[in-house]
């Protein structure tokens, strides 16, 4: 099963693709920035249902993905708001490396750090860093990985006595079946080793004009999922 988790934030939005087939534990981090023809594939996820983003995803991509689970940016720093920020009104986060946020123009030094709740927007915010590296997938899983663990217990009892709750806070066509495969894949694994892969990869694309970078063009030969030839 492979399923789209869309962590919305209008065209810039991330879109990220588990594979949850038995004996797989992989995960596509896709750019909104990627061009399909004119549009990029964020401003086309704003643009069509979500049904029909499926469709178009899958076909540009060459996977088949049916099954979604949208969370929306705004709702995720609420959850931090709500639970995530101790009595300081700060979260501890472990800054992987030195990078200056877009949206605020701060400067994050590596290392241990406390965010206010408008410091972890702007550090989950998509860009493509000073060093031309797309580590924004990264910051975003560490947010939501913290929040998993202040908020989920792991036990598939959990998930099935707040499916309601998921479905209802979340857009999303998966099923009770469904979120216990995730529950017994990705989620139960969220501390394993998992095959991560970006879309564009490292080293494949290109970037444009001064900080902040908008993407290039790209070297699909150089990427394992490329977009199809004749949407480029």
């Amino acid at each position: 099963m492979k399923v789209l988790f869309v962590f919305d934030d209008r065209e810039y939005s991330s879109f990220f693709v588990y594979d949850l087939t038995s004996g797989v534990n992989s995960l596509l981090r896709v750019s909104p920035e990627i061009k399909i023809q004119k549009l990029t594939l964020g401003e086309l996820y704003t643009q069509v249902p979500i049904e029909k983003f499926l469709t178009y995803f899958s076909l540009a991509f060459s996977i088949e993905v049916k099954k979604y689970l949208i969370l929306k940016k705004s709702d995720s720093l609420l959850g931090v708001e709500e639970a995530g920020l101790e009595a300081d009104g700060k979260m501890p986060v472990t800054v992987y490396k030195e990078f200056t946020a877009l949206k605020s123009g701060q400067t994050f030094q590596k290392g241990e750090q406390r965010l206010t709740l408008a410091e972890i927007d702007a550090y989950i915010s998509y860009q493509i860093d000073q060093d031309g590296r797309i580590d924004v997938f990264e910051r975003q899983e560490d947010i939501i990985r913290l929040m998993k663990r202040k908020t989920v217990r792991p036990r598939l009892s959990a998930i099935t006595n707040n499916y309601g709750t998921v479905k209802e806070y979340s857009g999303s066509n998966l099923n009770l079946k469904d979120m216990l495969k995730m529950g017994t894949g990705y989620l139960a694994k969220g501390s394993a080793r998992m095959n991560k892969i970006n879309v564009p990869e490292v080293g494949s694309f290109s970037i444009e004009g001064n900080f902040p970078y908008r993407l290039g063009p790209i070297d699909w030969a150089k990427n394992g999922v490329r977009l199809r030839k004749d949407l480029i």
